[in-house]
């Protein structure tokens, strides 16, 4: 814990540094050569890169810890935010907003000024890119934002909040500029500086098809919103798209000195040291159990996820007591319930060395062998934070034919996602010189979700669509939260619903983040703070 509160105030210090030359003219009484004004355009991609990673990412701070902890894969020791409580003060609520707003997005705006003067393409491209998709996650996670008046300096400090729906628009034909530019010729291309895709020709082509698959991902989040049948069937014929091995993530390293592995996976193993918990609910439902519920529940009673050793690590050894009296244990996994704090006499125990923790697939730990030890830093450090992924593309397209979006057949489009996910965890075990599932395993799981597809209507496919997105989705939870808050799925945990006498839910499910404090207290042309558990994205038709 101590070194998670050291890295949350040297991320602080980082953004009162970033902030102070900005505000204080008597700090320019020199020409520092060691701090040149003038940055070339790869040594400033990079920088945009890290933080766009870590705003969306799973460390805390990260966009995907609080998502994860409100789609309840991941629960947390003491924290009241297992019960839904949220305000504009959070760490995990202005942190993403601090890496986008004065970081991320005012470096693209570098990179785009000093690109098109350079007429360096390729750049620009990449930039205008990124900028939609920033755009696009502050629309889906707080909803109206800065935009038209955003990063202008001193010529607008207190910019208004535009429309999220007119941002949407405004990021579409971001996406069509940065496509565009990608096709010039460009007196510059990204090459190793470019941390996502590796530089590059062929990258090019990647960052196009990233930027066409984040067109229709936006589109199909937008569908109860928008008439987008002839937007996203237009993207699927045409076929530029995501495909296997081209994946939106970011590449990690794995030196610690200095430190460039997966920030989630340093955080979480660190000896005794892991901050969060994996949700009972979670690990129920991928492993065929049902003691939340006393009648409908589990989906998938009795089958357990060939994905379960891969995604969680378990410290105890075959047989072996936890350190301290439970809350949840099932053989050697142990954990916490969400809304158990202040009811749950086990619930403040540490559990330090004995609680289960995330594992290889998500952020790169331990894979699970069955028998325990200590979280330490055997892992993969250099796991990448996924973000937008082919499988996802899958069941993207697969939810635009079951609504009618599209003609395609909902049900093969489904078998190609489950495929895909799979195929994306034996990668990652791969990479980590861990064992492949057992392909008949996988085999037979697959045939019993689309068995259970095949015997529901409609509704029912749904469910088991967005519960199995879910699922694969483990590590990044953005748009999981965003999809639960568009469809109603998959079912989560309700501690007022469920067959527990330990847990207790005071409050309603946040619609989106709250909108930050300190920005509000401080920006005349700010509206007033939302009420999380009523404010609709504007794609929240529900």
């Amino acid at each position: 814990m101590k070194k998670l509160y050291k890295y949350i105030v040297l991320m602080l210090i980082g953004f009162s540094v970033l902030i102070l030359p900005g505000c204080n003219d008597w700090l320019d009484i020199n020409e520092d050569p060691n701090n040149p004004t003038d940055v070339p355009l790869n040594q400033i991609l990079p920088t945009i890169q890290v933080d766009v990673a870590g705003a969306v990412g799973m460390s805390v701070g990260g966009l995907s810890h609080f998502t994860s902890l409100y789609t309840h894969q991941i629960t947390e020791r003491g924290n009241s935010q297992n019960d839904y409580a949220f305000n504009g003060s959070d760490f995990g609520v202005t942190i993403p907003w601090s890496l986008f707003y004065p970081r991320a997005l005012t470096d693209i705006s570098k990179v785009i000024e000093k690109g098109t003067e350079q007429e360096a393409w390729h750049y620009v491209g990449v930039a205008q890119i990124l900028q939609a998709f920033i755009y696009s996650v502050l629309v889906d996670m707080y909803g109206d934002v800065p935009f038209y008046e955003a990063n202008l300096g001193a010529e607008q400090p207190f910019p208004a909040y535009d429309d999220g729906e007119a941002v949407y628009n405004e990021v579409l034909t971001l996406l069509d500029e940065g496509i565009a530019n990608l096709a010039k010729e460009s007196t510059l291309t990204p090459l190793n500086d470019d941390l996502f895709y590796g530089g590059g020709d062929s990258a090019m082509d990647r960052w196009r098809k990233f930027a066409k698959t984040l067109k229709l991902k936006l589109y199909n989040q937008a569908r109860l919103a928008w008439d987008v049948s002839g937007d996203v069937s237009a993207l699927i014929s045409e076929g530029d798209l995501i495909g296997p091995g081209e994946d939106f993530e970011f590449q990690y390293g794995t030196s610690a000195a200095p430190d460039n592995r997966n920030p989630a996976y340093t955080q979480e193993y660190t000896p005794g040291a892991a901050f969060y918990y994996v949700s009972p609910y979670f690990y129920e439902i991928m492993t065929g159990q049902n003691s939340f519920f006393p009648v409908e529940g589990n989906p998938y009673l009795t089958v357990t996820d060939p994905r379960v050793p891969y995604y969680f690590y378990n410290q105890l050894e075959p047989g072996e007591a936890a350190e301290n009296p439970t809350s949840y244990k099932d053989g050697e996994f142990v954990s916490i319930y969400a809304f158990s704090f202040n009811i749950d006499p086990n619930e403040g125990f540490d559990q330090a060395s004995s609680k289960s923790v995330l594992g290889l697939y998500p952020i790169g730990g331990r894979y699970d062998d069955g028998e325990g030890g200590i979280a330490d830093f055997n892992g993969a450090a250099s796991t990448p934070q996924r973000i937008l992924t082919y499988f996802q593309r899958k069941f993207i397209e697969a939810e635009l034919a079951l609504t009618g979006e599209t003609s395609g057949n909902a049900r093969d489009l489904f078998e190609e996602a489950l495929q895909a996910s799979f195929d994306k965890v034996n990668e990652v075990a791969a990479a980590a010189g861990s064992p492949e599932m057992d392909e008949t395993e996988v085999d037979d799981y697959i045939s019993f979700i689309l068995d259970a597809w095949d015997t529901g209507n409609d509704n029912i496919k749904m469910k088991q669509l967005m519960t199995q997105k879910w699922i694969a989705s483990f590590g990044y939870a953005v748009d999981i939260y965003t999809d639960y808050r568009r469809t109603g799925y998959p079912q989560l945990h309700d501690g007022n619903t469920d067959n527990l006498n330990v847990t207790s839910r005071t409050r309603d499910y946040p619609l989106a983040y709250p909108w930050v404090t300190d920005n509000l207290e401080i920006n005349p042309n700010a509206p007033a703070q939302k009420n999380v558990s009523n404010y609709r994205v504007f794609w929240d038709a529900n």
